[in-house]
């Protein structure tokens, strides 16, 4: 039997963070906030999901179930009917959300800056959207009366997108200090909540380890500096500064969480790691050579406009004007993706990859699917992926080098009632270091990444958990993956677990005379999973979004 204290679930999670940078730092006297969850708590190594990103991760990690179930497999999503992908949204997401849950069940929840979470859930308590926010001036707050009683008390309430736009307009310096206060507001919202908003679950994420990596990776690794000298001495320090931030903020949401009444489990984690880029491949080129995906007898010409358009923007962004016209709202013409499009002859295509890059995958041009399908559903759509999957992983660089380690059937990597808009292939790179690129006219297959950015995800992120006669101390634990934490938050407040669920409590943290006392409850047929409508109106993404997409390198 539980003891009658009121329990509570506060959780500050660091996006992109690594026990690869984590442990050093630790070992040098730094971090200390971190170190003190890793002597006094319970933590280890938290598993991604396949492929590593954080659309379909923190959407794993808020919902308890694999992208099969949730419908969310890139920061794109599949329209039957449609040779476009839009940006997803809060509103793609098919599984109820633990905070949904919690309040359902009568708890009051506070969100802040969740990766996915806009448009925001009107949920039991409040929410401040994260990644996929447009800026500040969206109706990113709920409930909207919170937006002007944290300005009152803190001061501008800032989107937390606001300085990948800066990196991507090349001003690197007005980036670090617009993130180092990005930082700091998000740390004050969440003290400003958690003392005057009495949340039973409590959920910030900070997203700036993340971006720093995509980044400033390439600034402390060895082999880059070795290649690279005179672009990385003023520069190596960076990611370390931002996690010392990171770990001061969530420092302050720990000490908040350990001041608070009852029985309060304070947490941590992170959607994936993260590691150098080695090289950058070209799916549709590769795909264009062997005869699966065919362009129209103008593409060539097309090639020049293509270079034109890579130029053109590159020059706004470096000069700043870019920054000033998605800012407001001005549409930037005919880009990349619409130029690729274009350049495809549909009606001998069979298969195709994506058009903004960033995505290890092969969509087959299905008839009764694709506006232009030509291949049969059946017999000759499975021949084909056989075919491609047979074939996909010998693609190399010059140098011998392959790229693609492994490739998988949809059905074979995930299942659930949205698997109908998964990826027809997905494909994982070697070591999960390779970024698609997705130009048909490219050169080369793949080609060795010597800028070194973006920094790719590792499938190996990070997870911890405190509470006092809750949570084991000192202890290091491996084995959990990302969909357990929702379990685990709903578990840690007294909640069933709902059947539909692929993650699990992660029991292994907590001490024997808590598990004893808080047997495990399964809610049985309670909530039923269904199928996403496939066929809904394609609108024009946000400008913002695109630019935020591309800054943290999951676009081109």
């Amino acid at each position: 039997m539980s003891n009658g204290k009121r329990k509570r679930v506060v959780i500050a999670g660091i996006d992109g963070a690594t026990w690869d940078i984590i442990d050093p730092m630790i070992a040098a006297g730094k971090l200390p906030n971190l170190a003190a969850m890793v002597n006094e708590g319970a933590t280890g190594v938290l598993a991604s999901t396949t492929p590593p990103n954080s659309s379909l991760a923190w959407t794993s990690f808020m919902t308890g179930v694999e992208p099969g179930k949730h419908g969310i497999f890139f920061f794109r999503e599949q329209r039957h009917g449609s040779y476009q992908r839009p940006v997803v949204s809060m509103d793609s997401v098919m599984a109820p959300t633990a905070w949904r849950l919690a309040s359902d069940h009568g708890k009051k929840v506070a969100v802040i800056t969740v990766p996915l979470t806009f448009p925001v859930e009107k949920v039991n308590g409040c929410m401040i959207g994260g990644l996929l926010t447009p800026d500040r001036n969206a109706d990113f707050i709920h409930p909207p009366e919170l937006r002007q009683e944290l300005e009152e008390a803190i001061g501008d309430v800032p989107a937390d997108n606001e300085p990948e736009i800066l990196f991507h307009s090349a001003n690197e310096d007005a980036a670090a200090k617009c993130m180092m206060h990005v930082i700091e507001q998000i740390t004050r919202m969440g003290e400003h909540i958690l003392e005057n908003h009495d949340p039973d679950l409590f959920c910030l994420v900070y997203r700036q380890v993340d971006l720093t990596s995509h980044q400033a990776w390439c600034f402390q690794d060895p082999e880059w500096q070795k290649a690279n000298p005179g672009l990385w001495e003023k520069r190596q320090n960076i990611l370390a500064e931002v996690y010392e931030a990171v770990d001061a903020a969530f420092g302050r949401i720990r000490d908040k969480a350990k001041a608070m009444d009852g029985e309060v489990a304070f947490g941590t984690c992170s959607d994936h790691g993260f590691g150098r880029i080695t090289y950058r491949y070209f799916m549709n080129k590769w795909l264009l050579d062997e005869g699966y995906l065919v362009l129209k007898s103008s593409a060539g010409a097309m090639k020049r406009k293509l270079w034109l358009q890579r130029k053109w923007n590159g020059l706004l962004r470096r000069t700043g004007i870019l920054r000033i016209l998605v800012k407001r709202g001005r549409k930037l013409g005919k880009g990349q993706e619409e130029t690729i499009m274009e350049m495809i002859d549909w009606s001998k295509t069979r298969a195709y990859s994506s058009f903004s890059g960033g995505e290890d995958i092969v969509l087959i041009n299905l008839k009764g699917r694709e506006p232009e399908g030509t291949v049969e559903p059946g017999a000759e759509y499975e021949a084909l992926r056989e075919e491609i999957i047979g074939k996909v992983t010998s693609i190399k660089a010059e140098d011998g080098t392959r790229v693609i380690d492994r490739a998988y059937k949809r059905e074979q990597l995930w299942h659930g009632e949205q698997l109908h808009n998964a990826p027809d292939i997905q494909c994982v790179t070697v070591d999960t270091a390779c970024n698609m690129s997705p130009h048909p006219l490219a050169p080369v297959h793949a080609q060795p990444a010597v800028e070194g950015r973006p920094a790719m995800h590792r499938p190996n992120g990070i997870f911890g958990w405190e509470g006092k006669g809750i949570i084991k101390e000192g202890v290091r634990t491996d084995g959990s993956q990302i969909a357990d934490m929702t379990p685990m938050m709903l578990h840690l407040l007294g909640l069933p677990v709902e059947d539909y669920m692929d993650g699990r409590v992660m029991e292994d943290c907590l001490t024997d005379e808590y598990r004893a006392a808080n047997p495990v409850q399964v809610r049985k047929e309670y909530i039923e999973l269904k199928p996403r409508a496939t066929g809904d109106a394609v609108e024009d993404d946000d400008e913002k979004l695109i630019e935020t997409m591309k800054a943290l390198g999951y676009m081109e």
